[in-house]
């Protein structure tokens, strides 16, 4: 029987030590399960083990007294991670070293975070008083730099297209020209919609001499960037193939995007900016067929609805009629295309539509010695030597008069010699001349004009076109006869 007794007593010590570890509701007023009761034994299990850890491990003192460990309490680490740090001066060296270990980092990381966070502060406090100038984004070497995003939008059924976006992005320099940062325009001011014309991409908007000078006047104003590409990139727009496309894609780009960035107060419904359309030759007839759509049928189009657009080198078809305002660039080399501009707006203002505005070239131009060095002023790639030798070249192989610096006559006829030119001056003639010297860093040549940003963005075929359009585009505007032309573009943004 005296096993028997041996669990008996057993069993009631266990009882006891479980009793004082999880106390019952009736000693300490509150239930075994309630919140209250969990924090109470979270406290007594951090004493016990800070007292454990702190007590320097000589258990004399209880043989002197006569008290027995058995008789101490036992407090079981309930809601607390019961940490074993060890007796005296080991355990106190161990916590210094989980100190060190979780605190220190920890230290940084919010030093850190608060560096952040007071640069912002401090950005927000020069944005509220006011920017001390405003400039287009450039990169480390100068070059304007478009932040350009490439977007494939797909409806169902069957309508899809490659989309380049470009928000409104300004570099900002606070008062005394320190503190230059970047700030994006969360809701632009208005968008407008790009349509090229035939062989040319859509990405050569934002790389081609006359586009990019566009491009970078409308940011600047705070007007957001849509370039649609076509259903045949290099060739012509083609309502058939095109037409559907670009209203579908253009609604759903407008609620996908615009909804959020453009909402109202508390969320309420979104307030759209203004939609403005560019098209030049190809793209301005395509302009054309859509503003005459919009006007027959304006809810199938809403809210992809025009507020103003820009025609280029492009005179509306006969069929197509809308009050949209609208302006038209015509060059003054191009006669035909201009009397058929002039007679339709005559016959739509006869009716009462409008308003509609003419903005024509200034005529030739020539080509002088620093012409390219002034087109390009903010890459250094096309210094005043580069812009004498390209001149030089033109003069030798018959495309400028050297005497007067006009182009002797329709470049477009002088393929040969211009193609000559562009690829001596080419991304890889420059990169093996950068090789050979000591001064230049190949990783630093580039298409003129393209900054490293926007080079990353840019697909092969575009990259080999912004080597040679940098020439031909500018001879093309030389000759003024038909090509996409920046110049009136301050007029058309003050039209919008």
């Amino acid at each position: 029987m005296t096993p028997n007794n041996n669990n008996s007593d057993g069993g009631n010590a266990a009882s006891t030590a479980a009793a004082s570890a999880y106390p019952s509701g009736g000693g300490s007023g509150v239930g075994n399960n309630s919140l209250i009761n969990l924090f109470h034994l979270g406290y007594r299990s951090l004493v016990a083990q800070l007292n454990d850890l702190f007590s320097d491990g000589d258990m004399s003192n209880s043989s002197v007294t006569g008290h027995d460990d058995h008789s101490k309490e036992v407090i079981r680490c309930y809601c607390l991670p019961c940490l074993k740090f060890g007796h005296g001066e080991r355990g106190k060296s161990n916590v210094k070293t989980i100190f060190g270990l979780i605190f220190v980092p920890l230290f940084l990381l919010t030093f850190f975070l608060l560096d952040d966070f007071g640069k912002v502060v401090v950005r927000n406090m020069q944005l509220r008083q006011g920017p001390g100038g405003i400039m287009s984004n450039r990169d480390e070497n100068g070059v304007i730099d478009f932040h350009l995003n490439r977007r494939l939008l797909k409806e169902f059924p069957g309508h899809s297209r490659e989309v380049l976006l470009l928000s409104p992005s300004l570099a900002v320099q606070g008062k005394g020209g320190a503190h230059s940062f970047e700030a994006m325009i969360k809701c632009p001011r208005g968008i407008l919609y790009l349509f090229h014309g035939c062989g040319r991409y859509a990405a050569s908007f934002f790389y081609s001499p006359q586009g990019r000078k566009m491009v970078e006047m409308a940011t600047e104003m705070g007007i957001g960037i849509v370039a649609f590409t076509k259903s045949e990139e290099l060739g012509c727009w083609n309502w058939a193939n095109d037409g559907d496309t670009v209203k579908k894609l253009a609604k759903k780009f407008i609620s996908s995007r615009l909804s959020k960035a453009c909402a109202g107060p508390n969320g309420s419904d979104a307030v759209y900016p203004p939609m403005y359309a560019f098209g030049a030759s190809s793209g301005g007839s395509f302009v054309g067929m859509l503003s005459s759509q919009m006007k027959q049928d304006p809810e199938e189009y809403a809210p992809f609805l025009f507020s103003a657009a820009n025609i280029q080198i492009m005179a509306p078809n006969e069929h197509d009629h809308w009050d949209i305002p609208t302006v038209f660039t015509t060059m003054s080399g191009d006669t035909q295309t201009s009397k058929r501009v002039q007679d339709w707006v005559n016959n739509e203002m006869q009716v009462g539509k409008g308003p509609y505005k003419i903005i024509t070239t200034s005529g030739r131009k020539p080509i002088h010695v620093n012409h390219f060095a002034r087109v390009f002023q903010d890459d250094r790639q096309m210094s005043d030597r580069i812009s004498g030798s390209i001149h030089q070249d033109l003069s030798t192989l018959g495309v400028v008069n050297s005497s007067t610096d006009e182009v002797f006559a329709n470049p477009r006829f002088a393929k040969d010699a211009v193609m000559s030119i562009w690829q001596k001056y080419d991304l890889l003639s420059r990169k093996e001349v950068a090789n050979d010297s000591k001064h230049v860093d190949a990783s630093d040549v580039h298409p003129f004009g393209v900054s490293k940003r926007l080079m990353r963005s840019l697909k092969k075929e575009e990259l080999d076109d912004a080597d040679s359009i940098w020439l031909i585009e500018e001879l093309n505007v030389a000759w003024d006869e038909h090509e996409i032309t920046a110049e009136g573009f301050e007029d058309v943004l003050e039209f919008f």
